[in-house]
């Protein structure tokens, strides 16, 4: 997949500012990731984002994972029930951190189970007493979602 200049496709891809289209019907996952991790799931140049925009894509790729924190299977996409706005503090206390920070990639449990037939794994559920992080779940290598997913740049 060749990266898409966003810039180029500004007009069709951008939502207006805070407009969240609804991604589809039971809990929403993020996955949080880098520039690189942006282009290389999405397509789209993420350093043409501005903090705050928003996208919507309509295919993910997923490669393999690089963190290996609590990880089934080698490789596994790992996934959170936090959202956009969502404290550095709270990602770190996940296992995420620095320049994975910077983006969110968001679809729902309807996108991927009756859509893509993926069965997204829990493997840490937070019953939030404390206020500490969220829940982690996890997806297999190599995954490709279809359907309706946002992107948004969190952090400079």
């Amino acid at each position: 997949m060749q990266p898409i200049d966003y810039a180029v496709f500004s007009s069709l891809l951008l939502l207006p500012p805070a407009t969240t289209p609804k991604l589809g019907q039971g809990r929403i996952f993020s996955h949080f990731t880098n520039t690189e991790g942006v282009t290389g799931i999405t397509g789209i140049l993420g350093d043409n984002l501005e903090v705050g925009q928003q996208v919507i894509v309509s295919e993910l790729r997923f490669g393999q994972g690089s963190n290996p924190f609590l990880a089934n299977d080698p490789g596994d996409i790992f996934l959170t029930d936090l959202g956009f706005e969502t404290t550095e503090g709270k990602l770190e206390l996940i296992g995420v951190f620095g320049d994975k920070q910077k983006f969110a990639i968001q679809f729902s449990e309807e996108t991927a189970l009756l859509l893509n037939n993926i069965r997204v794994r829990p493997l840490r559920i937070s019953n939030n007493i404390l206020n500490l992080g969220g829940s982690i779940y996890s997806i297999p290598v190599g995954t490709t979602i279809k359907g309706k997913c946002l992107l948004k740049r969190i952090r400079v």
